[in-house]
């Protein structure tokens, strides 16, 4: 059964590895510089210890199998500055092996019942990546119709979700 909880301190090693094993195919399709296959376990501490964020693991029974970050204040890529109850969904990784089977989904809709003040949504991402669309749609994001190019051959496409 999939669960999310907040993350802890502990639980920084194993999200890095997971995170690395997500990010990492798409790495070596766009070569961004901000992938999260490059990032270490101290860029999760510092998410954690940061009153922007909030994180969140992805557990199925007991075994980590992911993580989520939302940002609850400042800027992304659509937006300039989050207002109270706008949450930025800013990743979403989950084991290769666990990935297409609905565990995006199911995490994003539990992390969703911690903002009760919740009012909107956002993410975003590659455009090419269907497989991402088809878990954002499913959780109930629609497309905002807004694009940005990231990064010469990267485009991210904006989603958005009413609380």
């Amino acid at each position: 059964m999939i669960t999310v909880r907040p993350t802890v301190h502990g639980d920084a090693d194993i999200l890095c590895a997971l995170q690395k094993a997500a990010f990492q195919p798409l790495y070596e399709l766009y070569h961004d510089a901000g992938n999260p296959c490059l990032r270490g376990p101290e860029d999760i501490l510092r998410r954690l210890d940061h009153p922007a964020f909030q994180y969140f693991t992805i557990l199925d029974g007991e075994e980590i199998i992911g993580g989520v970050v939302y940002r609850r204040c400042g800027r992304t890529p659509f937006v300039d500055e989050l207002q109270a109850g706008e949450y930025y969904l800013l990743r979403i990784y989950v084991k290769p092996d666990c990935q297409s089977r609905g565990v995006g989904r199911t995490a994003i809709l539990l992390c969703e019942k911690h903002f009760p003040d919740a009012r909107k949504y956002y993410v975003d991402f590659p455009r090419e990546l269907e497989k991402n669309r088809k878990c954002y749609m499913s959780a109930g994001y629609r497309d905002s119709g807004k694009e940005l190019e990231a990064e010469p051959g990267l485009v991210l496409v904006a989603y958005e979700k009413d609380a």
